[in-house]
């Protein structure tokens, strides 16, 4: 089978970056990718509108079933790659998520890690919200020798897509807190709390532990050591 992919839309210096991983992707046979544009296209069709350029980013997808987005310093401010990712989810794409910020670009140069765009899209369903970044991977090209596992990750995010409801891929938004998505269980929180307020009782002048109660916790767990 011969397995499609849609390289995320860079333009500028990410251009020779994304050019590297998209040229290992299709170096080897059942490969295909969708996505490329060069310096004159992208000035071409910029020159049409945003309309021209939703419509080309939805003809480059028709097809593919993966969307590798590779992210450099600046990739999750663009507009463009939050279009592609929503875009992605709702059509059934798998993503990947492969950082690219230590290759070298046009001038022999490498650039700081970005943020990770993945991270701040969620799904939902049931009222369960899970961000896209928890659902799939995201790899360093260099670290994770991308150039020997980008079938194997290409190959995930297929698997990951395809254990997303209907329901999930109409329901992908951007993350509206740092809080939303986040899976921490009662236990988990509590416990994250009492370190926090253990430092601060340590370190500053505040007294919060007077004011909390540990003993139910410690009768649930048996445990008395983490606390003074």
């Amino acid at each position: 089978m011969v397995r499609q992919v849609f390289f995320s839309f860079h333009y500028g210096r990410d251009i020779w970056r994304v050019n590297q991983v998209r040229n290992s992707w299709v170096a080897k046979k059942d490969r295909e990718a969708a996505g490329f544009v060069d310096a004159a296209e992208w000035e071409e069709v910029k020159r049409e509108g945003e309309d021209a350029i939703q419509e080309w980013i939805d003809d480059q997808m028709h097809g593919t079933s993966v969307t590798a987005v590779l992210i450099g310093n600046e990739t999750a401010d663009r507009d463009w790659i939050r279009y592609e990712i929503k875009k992605s989810i709702k059509r059934g794409n798998g993503i990947v998520g492969i950082k690219v910020h230590s290759l070298k670009d046009k001038e022999g140069s490498t650039d700081f890690s970005g943020s990770n765009p993945l991270k701040k899209f969620v799904v939902e369903q049931d009222g369960d919200v899970q961000t896209l970044s928890s659902i799939f991977p995201t790899y360093h090209w260099d670290r994770d020798n991308g150039r020997e596992n980008i079938g194997d990750w290409v190959e995930e995010a297929a698997q990951a897509s395809n254990q997303l409801s209907g329901v999930q891929r109409r329901s992908v938004r951007r993350r509206e807190s740092i809080a939303e998505g986040l899976n921490f269980d009662a236990g988990t929180a509590v416990v994250l709390l009492i370190i926090i307020a253990i430092l601060i009782d340590q370190y500053t002048d505040i007294d919060l532990l007077e004011n909390i109660d540990l003993s139910q916790y410690q009768q649930r767990t048996g445990d008395d050591s983490m606390f003074p």
